[in-house]
């Protein structure tokens, strides 16, 4: 135990049960998210896009992995994460993350194969370096990865400074991403990859859509899915 835990002792988010973050009975609490599909929302086996969307042009993500719904307390976690420079609550949620990656039938296999390479989503190096000091998805990859021990990658980065996407609608979060990112390292990747976009919430894909594009329109051969702690349906 560091000094740091003993002086300021971690509390359970749920119940405030000294020890961890999350106690074992509070973990049992967390809400698994349905398999459905990141556009259209209609139940999919292994959180699929559907054929539907795909017709209509949703192509650039084959699939957004979900672990949990976005309720109270994988809200706390996700939070003191993102915004109170809890980092080491990175780990636990990597694990969760890497769960669903290894039962993922498309994924497992590819994992088998060495055929996986885990990415971020990028955030503006103005957002990195002044306003939070790191990327919180870039945190959880490293993590998944570690735990899958597989490569880490960045194939994308940030080039335009954004608005926060929280409180836009479905069409202005599209047109706030427009031309927000471009890509990285794409010559690193071997053919015909599968590639898992690591990102904190996703509420209509848009962020993840938009990078997937990016890398996709520079290697169409790459299979990209999005993976994410929790959708938010507000």
């Amino acid at each position: 135990m560091s000094l740091i835990d003993l002086i300021f002792p971690r509390e359970c988010l749920g119940c405030g049960k000294q020890g961890s973050y999350l106690c074992f009975e509070c973990k049992k609490k967390l809400t698994p998210h349905p398999e459905l599909c990141p556009f259209c929302h209609s139940p999919q086996k292994d959180f699929k896009t559907c054929q539907l969307c795909k017709s209509n042009g949703e192509t650039a993500l084959e699939g957004v992995l979900i672990c949990f719904s976005y309720q109270t307390l994988i809200k706390k976690l996700i939070l003191k994460l993102k915004f109170y420079h809890k980092k080491d609550i990175g780990p636990f949620l990597a694990q969760r993350l890497s769960l669903l990656t290894q039962t993922h039938q498309t994924l497992s296999e590819a994992l088998n194969q060495g055929n996986l390479i885990i990415s971020f989503i990028p955030s503006h190096r103005w957002r990195h370096y002044f306003e939070k000091g790191y990327n919180q998805s870039e945190l959880l990859a490293k993590h998944l990865a570690k735990e899958l021990n597989i490569p880490v990658l960045q194939l994308a980065k940030k080039s335009k400074y954004t608005a926060s996407q929280l409180k836009l609608s479905r069409s202005q979060r599209q047109k706030n991403l427009n031309s927000a990112f471009s890509p990285l390292h794409l010559e690193k990747i071997p053919k015909d990859s599968h590639i898992l976009l690591v990102d904190d919430v996703t509420t209509t894909a848009s962020t993840l859509k938009e990078v997937a594009t990016c890398i996709k329109s520079n290697r169409p051969d790459l299979k990209i899915r999005g993976g994410v702690l929790a959708r938010h349906t507000g």
